[in-house]
């Protein structure tokens, strides 16, 4: 059995109650953190993890939003832990080697970073029957999702993303779907701009309507006008209890 634990909802921008798209994804004695925002110790210690173990991380691209927290837990976790894998892409490899030795963190009492390239492995990871592979999105050069496969379930996360069929074929069969849930239609139109590079509600309820198996998790949610929340659960109405409503610290077993 596994189990997401949201740390945070929100797009770039949080709000007062929902901070930037975060989670571990848990299965068994692993605990695997997806994505790094800021006050990470804090929140791993909210829901009850210690920090000290996290071991695992996927960065999934190197905007400021999930990577930024990433020096905080390496220099909290000083003569805790002895070693940190980071599975990400080229670019966030650069910017974290350059933020280690900005701040001096390449010292012995730190854990030692290893780092994975994830498009040079068809599996990223396999470790106590998780399987985890990256695939390409449309955000920004080089940014992916997840595809996760534990106990003959499987889900994907899209991370930041524009709407692609051709990323969600290629996670092929899933039973959940976590993804990029901005706005609503009429928030897009006002702001079509957005397109480039997120997903709107309306895409994702006309899309999902062929899928009757999927359960859809939304996040990302850029909820900068009022009511906009409501628009968003609006347009998803007519996938019913498909939708997985989640908010910071909810736990959702899958």
């Amino acid at each position: 059995m596994a189990k997401i634990i949201f740390l945070g909802t929100a797009s770039s921008i949080p709000t007062d109650k929902r901070d930037n798209t975060s989670f571990i994804l848990a299965h068994k004695r692993l605990r695997l953190l997806i994505d790094c925002p800021g006050s990470i110790t804090q929140k791993l210690l909210r829901i009850g993890l210690d920090f000290r173990k996290i071991k695992d991380i996927v960065i999934t691209h190197e905007h400021p939003d999930h990577i930024y927290g990433i020096i905080s837990l390496i220099h909290t976790q000083a003569h805790f832990n002895d070693i940190l894998r980071i599975f990400t892409t080229p670019p966030s490899i650069k910017i974290i080697r350059q933020l280690i030795k900005l701040f001096d963190l390449n010292k012995p009492q730190y854990p030692k970073v290893k780092y994975v390239n994830v498009f040079k492995r068809k599996k990223i990871l396999n470790k106590e029957g998780l399987r985890i592979s990256a695939i390409r999105n449309k955000h920004i050069p080089g940014s992916f999702g997840i595809r996760a496969s534990f106990s003959k379930k499987s889900l994907f996360y899209s991370s930041d993303t524009s709407f692609s069929k051709r990323m969600l074929r290629e996670a092929g069969q899933i039973n959940y779907l976590i993804h990029d849930c901005t706005a609503s239609s009429s928030f897009f139109q006002k702001h079509p701009s957005l397109y480039k590079m997120h997903t709107s509600a309306k895409e994702l309820s006309d899309y999902l309507k062929a899928f009757p198996r999927i359960k859809f998790i939304p996040v990302h949610f850029l909820l900068l006008t009022k009511s906009e929340e409501k628009r968003i659960r609006k347009e998803l109405k007519s996938l019913g209890s498909r939708v997985l409503w989640t908010e910071d610290f909810k736990t959702i077993t899958l």
